[in-house]
């Protein structure tokens, strides 16, 4: 009976370990960040993982120049309620999930999987932001867990953030009433069908 305490024991170790030794660094470097100003698609990355799908994106497929589209960012609990996008509004949208500050670890045992189930009804394209490229080029280092950040993307292809909100803390452990999401996709809703 020790000997399967010390196990457990080691193993409990081990693993919490792994985790801590597997988390990403946190923040952005102030002398790389990225002038609001200069925000284009040009500086975004080339390719991307799309959740759902085996394959990468090129950055053609997804932002197309000539084309007004928008580019929303959720942290954490927000993408309870960006998961439902598609039924608001009909624009161009591409959403980022962003998970870049979660363990790989944990990454790699529950949350690509927690994206797909998630977002398998949705007709939005997602990115999983694995690595926090996305994020990094747009010059975004809030990591709140209920936030989100909408950009729309111009013709030309510059990025203009427009607007960014919160919902309900534990949103994604918890769930939201019907009302608390309704309210929350109605307001993202509001700034995009614009």
């Amino acid at each position: 009976m020790a000997n399967i305490l010390k196990i457990v024991f080691l193993g409990i170790i081990g693993f919490a370990g792994l985790v801590y030794l597997t988390a990403p660094e946190n923040k952005i470097n102030p002398e790389n960040k990225v002038s609001i100003e200069d925000l284009n698609i040009s500086l975004l990355p080339e390719y991307y993982e799309l959740v759902g799908n085996r394959a990468y994106s090129k950055k053609e497929d997804l932002f197309k120049k000539g084309k007004e589209s928008f580019l929303i960012v959720g942290n954490h609990d927000s993408l309870v309620v960006l998961n439902s996008l598609y039924k608001v509004t009909q624009k161009d949208i591409v959403l980022v999930a962003n998970i870049s500050n979660t363990p790989w670890l944990m990454k790699k045992l529950a949350v690509d999987g927690k994206l797909e189930e998630l977002f398998k009804d949705s007709t939005i394209r997602i990115i999983n932001d694995t690595s926090g490229t996305v994020v990094k080029s747009l010059g975004l280092d809030d990591i709140t867990q209920t936030r989100y950040f909408i950009y729309k993307i111009a013709v030309d292809g510059a990025i203009k953030e427009i607007a960014k909100g919160d919902v309900k803390l534990d949103a994604l452990q918890k769930g939201l009433n019907e009302d608390e999401l309704n309210s929350s996709l109605n307001s993202i809703a509001k700034i995009i069908n614009k």
